[in-house]
Formats: C-alpha cells, structure tokens, sequence
C-alpha cells in the first residue's frame, strides 16, 4: 500500500471475489470490463469509469473479460483531504484519455470533480454474488430478474449481452463451476456436491458435467486430486 503518489495496473479474474480493507482504494477502469459492486451498490467499470471505494467498505469484483486492466490507487486513512475524498461510495466518469495518459497525481485530482458516472443497470457481480450464496435454491427466471432489480427481458437480454448465455444456462454454468472447484480441492461424495451445487441427483450432475468439461466428474477428480 502507498500513499498518494502511485498506483498499479491490474487485472481481475473472471469470477466474483469479495474484499475489504482498512485503506482508500481508487479503482480506475483501462480495458475491457469489470462489474463492481461496493456494499450493495454497483457499477460496469469500463475505460473512464472510477469506482471510489472507502476504507472497510466490503466490494466485489467481477472480470468480464479477460483482457480487463484497471489502475488501482491504494491510499492510507489518515489524511484530512484523502478522508474527505473518500466519504462515501461513488462512481464517477473520467475522459479515456485522461486515465490512460496522465499521473496519479494528476488522475487523484481530477476525481473531485468528476462527475457521476452513468451506465448499465444490469450488474454480474451483483447477481454471481447473490445466486453463489445459495446455488441450490429452486432459482426461476422471476426471481433472478428480482434480485437484479430489472424485468425479465432486461435479464436475459443483459446476460446474453455478456456472457452469450440465457439465464437458465448461466445459472447452471455458474452450478458447475463450483462443482468443479470443490471437486478439485474436496473429497466429498459426488451426490453431495451434485445436491448442495443445486443438480438434482448425481446421474443429472454426471450428465451436464461431461457435456461442459468432456470429462465425468470422477476423471476429473482424479486428474486435479493426484
């Protein structure tokens, strides 16, 4: 962590992680895509967005795609400008030329007065958050727009957009990853994993597993178990 001086490129893994810290972090949108979400309020961080995220404020993050690059700013509390800056949650837009271009002095200075940034409703890592908290619950179309806050056609039409998936087949991709995960990492019985995952049975969870990695979930186990 720095003080105001300097910051560092980054870019953020195409699944939804969850952090806090007890230092400002300014994340500044380079390339490509990052769905941000900071306690309950979120945004699409795109070339010149600017997500100001105060220190203790829990934040998700979500790659989009996988060439996203940010510049993130970390700043310690302490400083009665700084503080001030940080305040609340924002979300603001910069011209592309002024992030990519200038220092992060000048970058600093010129998000007081950066206005409001406008966008997307629809927010991914909003709802990966909120459906990855509870994958085996009976999830319908209704109530994912729901949590979503939009309608049903913004839904569909917002995930296709981004991930080239109706909800149905987002919600079982999602399903399947952490699957694979707990496989990977995990010895418990597949039934289980296939259940708490949100499948039906095991034979069901075989079934799509082999579809999406051409492989049963036992091979697999053994290939990342050893």
């Amino acid at each position: 962590m720095v003080g105001v001086a300097s910051g560092e490129e980054r870019s953020y893994p195409l699944e939804c992680l969850s952090d806090t810290h007890g230092f400002h972090q300014l994340l500044v949108g380079l390339a490509g895509r990052v769905d941000v979400e900071v306690e309950g309020r979120g945004a699409a961080v795109v070339p010149g967005s600017v997500c100001v995220i105060p220190a203790g404020a829990t934040h998700h993050y979500l790659g989009i795609e996988a060439a996203n690059r940010c510049r993130v700013l970390d700043m310690a509390v302490g400083d009665q400008a700084l503080d001030a800056l940080f305040e609340r949650i924002r979300f603001l837009k910069l011209p592309v030329a002024a992030v990519r271009g200038g220092n992060d002095q000048s970058l600093l200075a010129r998000v007081a007065e950066a206005p409001l940034l406008t966008g997307p409703r629809f927010n991914l890592a909003r709802l990966t958050r909120i459906v990855e908290a509870d994958l085996a619950a009976p999830w319908s179309l209704a109530t994912l727009a729901e949590v979503t806050h939009l309608s049903e056609r913004q839904l569909r039409r917002g995930l296709s957009a981004l991930t080239g998936l109706t909800p149905w087949r987002w919600l079982q991709r999602q399903r399947l990853m952490r699957a694979a995960r707990r496989l990977a990492t995990e010895d418990t019985p597949l039934t289980t994993i296939a259940l708490d995952c949100g499948f039906h049975d095991a034979a069901h969870f075989s079934r799509l597993f082999r579809e999406w990695r051409g492989t049963s979930p036992r091979e697999y186990r053994r290939c990342h178990r050893g």
